[in-house]
């Protein structure tokens, strides 16, 4: 202590005044990022019983009397689609679900990837009836998720979607720090009501407490699809092959990854296998039919599943479970079996367990933050979003019923070692968010401070 102990009063008053300001002004750049994310997720949860309910006469069917063969629901198809090749069938996993075949222009055939436009084809399973088509990138979930994740601007939303995630961590982490409870646990219970400043900060500092971790849970698990730190950074080394990765048969890896699965704003491959590459066939005779695919699958105990045709003639025949595909709700029973197209010879069977710690985190937690694990998860994330959404709102009456709105708080003469620790840790984990932060550092030093003066 200094003389008079000052030291010991002044240094908190610094800390907590450097804190309040960096948080002040990350919200500033989160909040609007962070409001389109959470609305757009709302949305997302409640379009898709909204789109079952749209295209219930295409998704639904009468039970009949028995079943057409699979091979001659695909000779209609390939009669009625003759300029498609056929990439996916989906076999009705109910009495009263239509059999479903993704196709893709001769054009595309083969090429895959995220970018492939593709055609869902409904058919009555008990009488043949083709019931309609629709591309699933134009459903309202569809467009709806492609705002959430670029925010319908391509590579640059998604790179600003990617910075303001690692500023959200910035934001809440130097907000617990603001909100850690002095004066014990009580002071954290909400007033009743709302007029004041004060009333206001209560409710954002309960809902701040609140929703913390899980907002930090929607973030981390969001950039999983960002093309920086989730592509460039963390997939990578979380993809298979793993350690206890071990393919059944020598069989080389093709030059194509398993992404190559999915379609145009559609993800049918969990994603620690999207960069792992797939087998190829020992040799280039097909035999198997898809009536001989699917009563392989069954044998081998698969229950909703759906199956990849070979697109070219090194391909073979892929029988998946994920739940990112909507198959299954355990992430823990996901299975994806390769096999031979001339024989049936599995070729490859990768399981849950053979996932990196770093995929099987994911491959868990992406379809928790889609509310795919079933009923309760559809309404426990939307409870989530409906308080992330009241906290965005308190944040920004906090920010209306300032005296001024227009300057952030002053600075401290001196910097605090504990928002240079916090910021430093952001910038290593989200290289975007660093880049973000010069920035901000730039404005402050530049314009805000001598703003002030």
């Amino acid at each position: 202590m200094t003389q008079n102990g000052k030291m010991s009063v002044a240094a908190p008053g610094r800390y907590y005044q450097s804190v309040w300001r960096w948080h002040f002004m990350a919200g500033m750049v989160v909040i609007p990022f962070l409001f389109m994310l959470t609305f757009s997720g709302l949305l997302m949860l409640l379009s898709k019983p909204l789109d079952s309910a749209l295209n219930a006469d295409r998704l639904t069917v009468a039970v009949g009397d028995s079943r057409v063969p699979v091979n001659t629901l695909l000779h209609t198809v390939e009669q009625q689609y003759p300029h498609y090749a056929i990439k996916l069938y989906l076999p009705p996993q109910a009495p009263t679900q239509s059999a479903q075949f993704s196709l893709q222009p001769h054009s595309h055939a083969g090429h895959g990837g995220h970018h492939a436009p593709a055609t869902l084809v409904y058919l009555n399973p008990y009488t043949g009836e083709i019931l309609g088509d629709r591309d699933p990138a134009t459903s309202l979930y569809a467009r709806i998720k492609t705002f959430h994740g670029s925010l319908f601007m391509g590579g640059v939303g998604d790179a600003l979607i990617e910075m303001a995630a690692g500023l959200a961590v910035l934001m809440i982490v130097t907000g617990l720090y603001l909100a850690w409870p002095k004066q014990g646990w009580r002071a954290l219970l909400p007033r009743r009501e709302v007029k004041s400043r004060l009333a206001w900060r209560q409710w954002h500092l309960t809902m701040g407490w609140l929703i913390a971790l899980p907002l930090v849970f929607f973030l981390i698990s969001g950039l999983a699809w960002t093309n920086v730190w989730g592509g460039k950074i963390v997939q990578p080394w979380g993809s298979l092959p793993g350690t206890r990765y071990v393919p059944q048969t020598e069989t080389a890896p093709s030059a194509r990854d398993h992404s190559a699965m999915n379609e145009h704003g559609v993800h049918r491959v969990p994603w620690a296998l999207e960069q792992t590459p797939m087998p190829v066939a020992p040799t280039a005779e097909q035999r198997l039919t898809l009536d001989d695919v699917v009563n392989l699958a069954r044998a081998k105990g698969f229950g909703g599943f759906r199956v990849h045709f070979p697109q070219q003639s090194a391909d073979v025949w892929t029988v998946s479970a994920t739940t990112i595909a909507g198959d299954i709700t355990d992430p823990g029973q996901e299975w994806i079996v390769h096999l031979d197209p001339a024989t049936g010879e599995t070729l490859q069977a990768i399981r849950f367990a053979d996932y990196p710690a770093m995929g099987k985190a994911m491959a868990t937690s992406i379809p928790f933050h889609q509310g795919d694990l079933g009923p309760w998860n559809w309404w426990l994330n939307l409870l989530f979003v409906c308080l992330i959404l009241v906290l965005i709102v308190t944040g920004g009456m906090l920010w209306w019923k300032r005296q001024t709105r227009r300057v952030a708080p002053s600075a401290p003469q001196k910097p605090a070692l504990v928002v240079a620790t916090i910021m430093l840790l952001v910038a290593l984990l989200f290289p975007l968010s660093a880049l973000a932060m010069l920035v901000l550092i730039a404005v402050d030093v530049c314009v805000l401070r001598r703003g002030m003066r």
